[in-house]
């Protein structure tokens, strides 16, 4: 068995302030990247991006597991020069 390392305790303590979940259109507005790239971070579909970023009948709201994993990249792309 490993003990955690003093920097994995701090890469915790980091984690543990996590803000709530971030929406795609928030996360764009910080960041900016393509369709493609978000369809990358979350792993969801190019299509299913295109969804959440449309008006009328063909919107769809991102899943709550979507929005979680976009705080935690905006969290470590803020942080990454620590």
């Amino acid at each position: 068995m490993t003990r955690p390392s003093p920097r994995q305790w701090e890469l915790f303590r980091l984690y543990e302030n996590c803000p709530p979940p971030l929406p795609p259109l928030v996360f764009t507005q910080l960041w900016e990247i393509s369709y493609s790239e978000l369809a990358t971070l979350t792993g969801a579909s190019r299509s299913t991006i295109e969804h959440w970023f449309s008006s009328g009948e063909s919107r769809r709201e991102p899943a709550e597991q979507f929005c979680r994993r976009l705080a935690e990249i905006h969290l470590l792309w803020t942080n990454s020069d620590r």
